[in-house]
């Protein structure tokens, strides 16, 4: 005979339901018994609490094989992601050894977007702004007035990369934007202490904000501003000056369009002008990169000479790779052109990497899974 189910008072104990389906219609309770049930497959000692779309789970001791923060950071969000809990907002982790705090995290599950036309964190703004820059660029090299209005623009950016590479050599330079920049024949330490100062300034603000990208572009340019300025030998520093110009249009194009996205700390704001100083950019970047790619098809001479005295001026930049640095017309076309499709890449890049951090889901998934990948190259035999 079989056993009978019904225990020895006689009342039947129906067996309980699968919290699952009700933690992903939203009951609080079965979401709370989920996310426990799944700590303990890890054997994840942990107290989970859920108030106000937030989920906070307490890590209590250390994993089995303790983990890094990042890892652990990952394997919890993977999984807080599987179990599809609706209207959460916020993970927010806390690992604890005894009454002691070891380290916190907090993820955004779900942006809480708010319309601002000067907002960093409009979604509108972010997807737009790159393809609105672009059409632009494509009307102001294409109707002849507003060409001629942005020409004095594109003058003075080829002229900053003149002076931009002095300024980080220590020699002062003053860009003007009718096709002439003036640059002192010495050194002057005025110039290298006062970038470095400025320099110093900004790092302090980055790490009081904790801005950690420009903390990372700070210390670079230092130590390039260093090594240009006492170590750098003085041909290869005129050779750069000289390449600098049309050089210049590339890069710093490339690097204004590139702020558009980088938030500056509080006192260095921009919100506005971002706008303005990105449909320049972008138009200079298309300008110089659309003319080099003529010049190499042939439709299209190299700019010889110099906008004030002609193309008859042995003083050009182009005049001087070739006279006083041995480059050939090949090489400053292909330099140039290479120097253009990396500039190109790198926006189209930044902008790809933009779109997923708009997106808070996917951008956290995609950093779990390389984190996770990266884990798992970094130490094979670790069981899981």
């Amino acid at each position: 005979m079989g056993r009978d189910p019904r225990p020895a008072s006689g009342v039947w104990m129906s067996p309980l339901p699968d919290p699952l389906p009700l933690a992903r219609a939203g009951d609080s309770q079965a979401i709370l018994r989920v996310v426990r049930a799944e700590l303990l497959k890890w054997r994840w000692p942990a107290q989970v609490y859920l108030a106000d779309n937030t989920l906070r789970i307490d890590l209590l001791g250390s994993p089995s094989q303790s983990p890094s923060p990042p890892v652990v950071v990952a394997r919890l969000f993977l999984m807080v992601k599987q179990l599809r809990i609706p209207r959460l907002e916020q993970l927010e982790i806390r690992a604890f050894c005894g009454s002691q705090l070891l380290w916190q995290r907090s993820l955004r599950l779900r942006s809480q977007k708010r319309w601002d036309r000067f907002s960093f964190d409009s979604w509108a703004i972010n997807i737009w702004a790159y393809p609105v820059a672009f059409v632009v660029a494509l009307l102001v090299n294409s109707v002849a007035l507003l060409e001629l209005l942005h020409l004095p623009w594109h003058i003075w950016i080829h002229e900053l990369g003149h002076a931009s590479i002095a300024w980080w050599s220590g020699h002062r330079a003053l860009p003007l934007p009718f096709g002439w920049t003036s640059i002192s024949p010495e050194k002057d330490p005025f110039v290298y202490f006062g970038i470095l100062f400025l320099l110093s300034l900004l790092f302090w603000s980055t790490r009081k904000e904790r801005i950690r990208w420009l903390q990372a572009l700070v210390v670079v340019l230092a130590l390039l501003q260093f090594y240009m300025t006492w170590l750098m030998p003085n041909r290869t520093k005129e050779m750069l000056i000289t390449f600098g110009g049309v050089g210049g249009e590339f890069y710093i194009s490339t690097f204004l369009m590139a702020c558009f996205y980088l938030r500056l700390p509080d006192r260095w704001r921009w919100d506005f002008w971002r706008f303005v100083v990105l449909g320049v950019a972008a138009s200079s970047l298309w300008r110089s990169f659309w003319q080099w790619h003529r010049i190499q098809k042939g439709l299209a001479p190299i700019p010889w000479g110099t906008l004030l005295c002609g193309q008859g001026d042995a003083g050009g930049d182009m005049n001087r790779l070739v006279d006083d640095f041995g480059w050939s017309a090949d090489q400053i076309i292909q330099t140039y052109k290479w120097l253009g499709n990396l500039c190109i890449l790198f926006i189209l890049g930044l902008y790809i990497v933009f779109l997923l951090r708009m997106n808070d889901g996917i951008w956290l998934n995609l950093q779990a899974r390389l984190i996770l990948w990266a884990d798992a190259l970094s130490v094979p035999s670790k069981h899981r």
